[in-house]
């Protein structure tokens, strides 16, 4: 058996409406098209296109995906090695349960899989997500993306909830978030 150098782990983090998919789906296009191995992952609560089996940014591009519940059945389907794949994408990052998701990328990482992630970076009330902010900690490279505010078009670095609910997360898009400036944003 070959011995792989350890993968490289690349996140791509910032609030709704910056582009990290959009960033995720450029990265994986190039890779698909130097003919590498990739294996493209979302979580299953992530519906908001009704595209179960699909990567879809905003503005509505579409690349395959798995759509998964956890990365237990992953390892169920799939042999994360190197010769078996280049790179794994994983979208929407921060709906995955945190110590599952170090497991399954550090497993990765030691057998040579690059790894491409993108998630939010906080919630709508500017507290980091777990999973991200781990992730960000042990990332070789980090893309911190910003949008623009709705309000007055500067950099938005947060997300504004517009509807008041318990729930710290509630999936969905321009119908109830949208990127706001500091100035611009309250925690809801």
């Amino acid at each position: 058996m070959a011995a792989y150098e350890r993968g490289k782990l690349s996140v791509i983090a910032g609030p709704m409406f910056a582009g990290k998919t959009s960033e995720l789906l450029k990265r994986l296009l190039f890779l698909e098209h130097s003919d590498e191995k990739i294996l493209v992952l979302k979580p299953m609560v992530d519906d908001r296109y009704n595209e179960p089996d699909q990567l879809v940014t905003h503005n509505k591009l579409k690349h395959e995906a798995v759509s998964v519940r956890d990365f237990e059945r992953v390892k169920d389907h799939y042999t994360i090695k190197r010769y078996n794949y280049h790179t794994i994408f994983i979208d929407e990052v921060q709906f995955f349960n945190k110590g599952e998701t170090l497991w399954f990328v550090e497993e990765g990482l030691r057998d040579g899989v690059n790894f491409v992630i993108a998630g939010l970076d906080q919630d709508s009330r500017g507290i980091p997500f777990d999973t991200t902010a781990r992730l960000l900690g042990l990332a070789d490279s980090v893309t911190k993306i910003r949008a623009v505010c709705n309000i007055c078009g500067q950099k938005a670095s947060k997300t504004q909830r517009l509807i008041r609910t318990p729930n710290r997360i509630e999936v969905g898009g321009a119908e109830i978030y949208e990127p706001r400036c500091h100035l611009h944003w309250e925690s809801k």
